[in-house]
């Protein structure tokens, strides 16, 4: 390995360790998504979570500004970009509860996590003209292999996969994917943390449109301490912190190699479901969850 490429490797291993706790972190939310699921609209809920994030983030910039962890940086030009990364945001959230309602029951969210790396690169590549390399290539066939066993594909039927709220689940991860893009471009303008906060507001403003019929701020005390706890890790941990690092990475690594990294999140779900709801863990389960780390290590190799 050459002198640049370790100083390379030795600079990314604290983003790439970070990025992978965050992804623990997004499998965890799929445990308190899970319990609250039903306790609420799905469009109130995705309101709740956004606009608590952006509170969220606000601790996060002052402490930030105050000890000059990062340098906080911003640009008209980072507000515009923000604008069509929130409503990209708001849209994948809402798109992915419409998949949770109509979609596969129970793991139909893999479908999400497993595909969207996919699209990533394949849009990268379209828009960025950017090639795929061997490794890439083989990395991404065992992600979208990996996930199609955990989800255990063969037990639905022809008219299952064909449902309409899995089109919603495949909608959501190209929406992501066009959101990674979108935001890869944003943070040349501001740093992470303040486009990430930016964005969360302006997904805020387009989610509380579509929960409004709802009376999301005057019904919030009818909601049990149970749920606002769960929406508290959902929102702050989740998205605050959690999700500002994904954007982190996508603006330090780009959006192909941040996005595969979504690869651990079903594997660490699956995971943590099988020890908080004490569901069985099947072997072909184990044995997706195991190519889908194999996929981010030869998505994120090196060769020199």
């Amino acid at each position: 390995m050459t002198t640049y490429a370790q100083a390379e490797s030795t600079n990314e291993s604290p983003l790439i360790f970070i990025l992978i706790v965050a992804m623990l972190l997004w499998g965890a939310s799929w445990i308190s998504g899970k319990l609250i699921a039903d306790l609420a609209p799905a469009s109130v809920t995705v309101f709740y979570r956004l606009a608590i994030a952006t509170i969220g983030m606000l601790p996060i910039l002052w402490l930030v500004h105050r000890f000059k962890v990062v340098k906080l940086r911003f640009s008209r030009k980072a507000l515009l970009w923000s604008i069509p990364a929130g409503i990209l945001l708001a849209l994948y959230n809402q798109l992915f509860f419409l998949g949770l309602h109509d979609g596969l029951p129970g793991k139909g969210g893999m479908l999400v996590t497993t595909t969207n790396p996919v699209f990533t690169f394949l849009l990268t590549t379209l828009i960025f003209r950017q090639k795929i390399a061997f490794l890439q290539a083989v990395g991404l066939a065992l992600g979208l292999t990996g996930g199609l066993f955990m989800i255990e594909v063969w037990r639905f039927d022809y008219d299952q996969l064909l449902a309409t709220g899995n089109a919603f689940f495949i909608m959501a991860a190209l929406t992501w994917a066009f959101l990674a893009l979108v935001s890869q471009q944003g943070t040349r303008f501001a740093d992470f943390l303040l486009f990430s906060t930016l964005m969360y507001a302006c997904a805020s403003v387009v989610s509380y449109g579509i929960a409004y019929e709802h009376s999301p701020l005057s019904t919030m005390s009818q909601y049990s301490a149970f749920y606002w706890q769960h929406m508290l890790f959902l929102s702050v941990v989740v998205v605050s912190i959690a999700t500002s690092v994904y954007f982190l990475a996508n603006q330090q690594l780009g959006a192909s190699r941040s996005s595969s990294f979504i690869f651990v999140v079903p594997a660490s779900a699956m995971g943590l479901s099988a020890w908080y709801f004490s569901e069985p863990l099947s072997l072909p389960v184990g044995f997706g969850g195991l190519l889908a780390l194999a996929a981010v290590y030869l998505i994120n190799s090196k060769r020199v």
